[in-house]
């Protein structure tokens, strides 16, 4: 497909609308491994029709199969796409809200996160030349579990994207400007229990008692404290709760705190001030204080190699008169631990969608031709260098 070919592609936008349909119809929450699996049995029915070669790994029970689809076996990937099958929400919402569409947008839960996303990836397999597909090896990953932070997929997923040169993750382009995303914010997690000693509440200044719920208010105020404007790096304490009654002094407390940060100063800062918070003395004599868990994931950011990339993309899309715009996001995906493989990572490169995880969440019905014409483009280009 030479730049011509390009410039007149077409995607049938009624395949396209019912291949949407039949994934947003399947119900497949996060925890729901059988409906993730259904979304991979279709998936994986569709791309053995193209003849792609199939790999679908176990990783857990609680979750789906991780599929690995490519044009070829091969040992390294040119372009690694990357999509997920589960959604936010819980089961009985497609029965709720099932698929439906105007003539401006398409809805139902996952539409736009992402299985606008899905489908584009499909289709780009469908549209690309069979000189691009000589040249290229290409994989079509997709992720059982990535609402959920990736636990059971993301040591498969970087093993992917160790042998690949570029990855484009297929989330939604944002909102009606459709922009990509070339950096995403990193983030840390916290759960931290307050162990205190209970009391009954009105002798408290004569028996012996320590208050986990005191303990945990001057956390909060710590912790929250530790935002930066100036930086963009956020600090939320979600999640509050402890004691039993009223009249007793809490002997119990928890809280669940998540920071956002663009820069690694940022993410040392924060562990900083959090391991001398911890290891310093309570603010209420007799609390004990324990992390019950933690987790983060890497910020990304631009790298010269990826700069060049964004630019040259632009350029194409210029050159096919396709709106090219882009803005960093502070939520995170599977861009965050891919951009740490070595590739070179591209985000938001799906159909156009908004209002993700939400009853009004939906996806820009006329923006997959340009989505798929431009990476179409893209890949073209890629396999005339080689």
């Amino acid at each position: 497909m030479g730049k011509d070919s390009v410039v007149n592609m077409f995607v049938n936008r009624e395949e396209y609308l019912e291949q949407l349909k039949t994934l947003v119809n399947i119900e497949s929450g996060s925890y729901n491994a059988a409906g993730i699996n259904r979304v991979a049995d279709q998936l994986e029915a569709w791309y053995r029709d193209l003849g792609w070669h199939i790999q679908r790994h176990h990783l857990d029970d609680r979750t789906g199969d991780l599929l690995e689809i490519s044009n070829r076996p091969a040992d390294h990937y040119d372009v690694m796409f990357v999509g997920h099958m589960d959604t936010v929400f819980p089961d009985g919402t497609v029965a709720q809200r099932p698929f439906s569409m105007d003539e401006v947008n398409a809805y139902g839960p996952g539409v736009g996160d992402m299985k606008n996303g899905d489908v584009a990836m499909y289709q780009v397999a469908t549209h690309l030349s069979p000189e691009a597909l000589e040249k290229l090896n290409i994989c079509m990953a997709y992720n059982p579990d990535e609402e959920i932070g990736s636990i059971y997929s993301k040591e498969k997923l970087d093993e992917i994207g160790r042998k690949s040169d570029y990855v484009y993750v297929m989330e939604s382009a944002s909102g009606n400007g459709g922009r990509h995303c070339f950096a995403r914010k990193g983030m840390m997690r916290y759960v931290i229990r307050f162990h205190g000693q209970a009391a009954h509440a009105g002798f408290m200044f004569e028996r012996e008692n320590a208050s986990a719920v005191l303990e945990m208010g001057h956390y909060i105020v710590k912790l929250m404290g530790l935002a930066s404007r100036e930086e963009d790096t956020t600090v939320n304490v979600g999640v509050a709760k402890g004691g039993t009654a009223t009249n007793v002094v809490a002997d119990s407390a928890e809280i669940w705190v998540e920071m956002r940060f663009k820069k690694e100063s940022e993410r040392e800062r924060l562990t900083k001030e959090i391991d001398q918070l911890l290891n310093g003395e309570p603010f209420v004599p007799g609390v004990r204080v324990e992390v019950a868990s933690h987790t983060s994931m890497t910020a990304w950011t631009k790298t010269p190699e990826a700069l060049a990339h964004i630019a040259h993309m632009e350029e194409i899309a210029k050159k096919l008169g396709l709106e090219f715009e882009q803005k960093d996001r502070g939520g995170l995906s599977d861009a965050n631990h891919l951009s740490t493989t070595g590739a070179i990572c591209s985000d938001g490169m799906g159909p156009h969608g908004a209002l993700d995880h939400s009853e009004k969440e939906y996806s820009i019905i006329d923006t997959i031709q340009p989505c798929v014409q431009l990476l179409c483009a893209v890949l073209e280009d890629l396999s005339q260098s080689k």
